[in-house]
């Protein structure tokens, strides 16, 4: 009898959860060089044309910074990018190597050894490890920046993707205006976004 349950309750699930194929082969209309039919749905192809794929532009930037942008033909922003993470990686590259040369000249103090450059010898091993606790911060802080602008160049080449494709609207506009305080009825110049409907 056992056996018998065991096998039930191993075979209803199968049987309950079938699945029903369906068709899937959708009719493919072209009506106008505009517009195109695929099953029900109806897909502007002018407006398809036009998008770009976030997913690749994130992975160009991702693999090599700026080429998201490039793909996005956003050219101007290239060499902005190389510059913030170009000068990022020189402050790392900087600090590292004092932080490294201080780090060698607390330790040669530590250990008694004689310094060649008579200010550092002079300095005591407190000072130098001072230092050279400094230089390893300032050099951390570099690494997260960089980072940190890595990161927004992925950020800004997947946000371009989604947003290449959406049309500017022209009846939206930003113009000076006069605006009146209400507590003392004086005039005073601002901005008003208008939108036409």
């Amino acid at each position: 009898m056992k056996k018998w349950l065991i096998h039930l309750l191993i075979f209803i699930p199968i049987f309950a959860w079938a699945q029903i194929e369906e068709n899937d082969d959708k009719e493919t209309q072209v009506i106008t060089d505009e517009l195109v039919v695929v099953g029900n749905e109806k897909f502007d192809t002018i407006n398809y044309l036009n998008t770009k794929s976030p997913i690749r532009a994130s992975l160009y930037s991702a693999i090599l910074p700026g080429m998201g942008q490039v793909y996005n033909k956003k050219y101007w922003k290239v060499p902005i990018v190389w510059g913030l993470l170009g000068t990022g990686v020189g402050f790392v590259l900087n600090y590292d190597k004092q932080y490294k040369e201080f780090r060698g000249y607390y330790l040669d103090k530590l250990y008694g050894n004689e310094i060649e450059n008579p200010t550092i010898n002079n300095m005591s091993a407190r000072q130098l490890a001072t230092i050279q606790d400094d230089r390893k911060r300032t050099r951390d802080y570099a690494i997260a920046l960089t980072a940190l602008v890595y990161i927004l160049n992925v950020l800004d080449a997947t946000v371009d993707a989604h947003l290449y494709g959406m049309d500017k609207d022209p009846d939206l506009s930003l113009q000076p205006t006069m605006l009146q305080n209400p507590t003392n009825m004086q005039f005073a110049m601002g901005f008003g976004v208008s939108y036409k409907f």
